[in-house]
């Protein structure tokens, strides 16, 4: 019999198993993305900051600052809320990535680099307003806009080589529209101090467009400047210049059917007729031409015309280029044609 005074055991639930951890979905990590800093990019921001700074004092002859803001990744409807209904929208295509970008200038740039290139000071607040810029505003500001594209791509080229072609100015997001609103979008701004007033320079660029140098941008890189191997380049430079190469100069050419060719037989004499002047074949690439004869007994060619190597291979192929399977082939039964003495 149980004593009453002992207290009836409570049981105990069972500990609950942990929650499961929840499946990122594409915009979880595109989220990840966007918090991620971007290394390389900021390098190239930094070092195109200090170049552009000095390509801007060229053109308005006043003291010029460009700082760089961090880049961000933001879907392409909150970046073009964040400007006027009318600003200048320069599009830009991409090579050789596959894509589009665009160039915004603030109108405070223009209007202030107008005023310094015109003899002002910049100290006048410059006019904001919706009104269509003129052909001479335009024109400085293309000006300008290619100015800021060489040296970015000049900022770009250690890292990896990018160019812009310009395609056309527009004054509404409406007629420049370079993704869909839903898409992801870099967004790079630069803040331009032109004698003690500022403007703002934005760069955006489709990120699905960046995908195939996504891994370079996010990349811990230090330093842009490769150490120049001297000895390396000087041995390769040497054995370059020791490596022996085939020489065939091309004395005839004679186009035969296949039917005249089953008739020939041993001991025929093909009549052929000299070209002149004579190509010679540098291992099957016809870079001399020249004259042929006869130096101190021994039959030459004297050299004429050398052709670069780069300029054969941009025209089209001769179909009478040897193959090297011909050149191998010991030449065999020509008959001495007359030849004269070289100088």
């Amino acid at each position: 019999m149980s004593d009453p005074t002992t207290p009836t055991p409570i049981p105990v639930p069972p500990p609950a198993a942990p929650p499961a951890e929840p499946t990122l979905s594409v915009f979880d990590k595109m989220n990840r993305v966007v918090r991620r800093r971007m290394p390389t990019l900021e390098l190239i921001h930094e070092r195109f900051a200090r170049t552009a700074r000095l390509t801007l004092y060229n053109m308005v002859r006043c003291a010029v600052e460009v700082d760089v803001k961090l880049p961000e990744i933001k879907p392409y409807a909150a970046f073009v809320n964040g400007f006027p209904e009318r600003t200048n929208i320069n599009l830009v295509n991409i090579r050789p990535l596959r894509g589009v970008g665009c160039w915004i200038i603030d109108p405070q740039v223009v209007y202030i680099t107008i005023d310094n290139m015109f003899g002002g000071e910049g100290k006048l607040p410059p006019k904001i307003s919706s009104k269509e810029y003129t052909a001479i505003e335009l024109r400085i500001i293309r000006r300008l806009v290619d100015s800021l594209l060489a040296e970015y791509e000049k900022a770009w080229k250690p890292a990896f080589e990018i160019h812009f072609d310009f395609l056309r100015q527009e004054t509404s997001f409406q007629f420049a529209r370079i993704t869909d609103n839903e898409e992801m979008v870099l967004h790079c701004g630069f803040t331009v101090d032109i004698n003690g007033r500022q403007g703002s320079v934005d760069l955006c660029i489709p990120f699905w467009v960046l995908e195939p140098i996504k891994t370079l941008l996010f990349s811990q890189m230090q330093t842009f400047q490769a150490d120049e191997d001297s000895t390396w380049s000087d041995n390769l430079r040497s054995e370059l210049q020791s490596a022996q190469v085939q020489l065939v100069a091309v004395l005839a050419r004679r186009n035969s059917t296949l039917g005249e060719v089953l008739s020939f037989n041993v001991g025929d004499l093909l009549p052929i007729e000299l070209q002149d002047p004579v190509t010679v074949l540098v291992d099957g690439l016809p870079m001399i031409k020249g004259a042929y004869g006869v130096r101190n007994g021994r039959y030459a060619v004297k050299v004429g015309e050398i052709e670069h190597p780069i300029a054969f291979g941009n025209r089209p192929p001769d179909r009478g280029v040897m193959s090297p399977l011909y050149r191998e082939r010991p030449e065999t039964g020509a008959a001495p044609s007359p030849q004269r003495d070289l100088p």
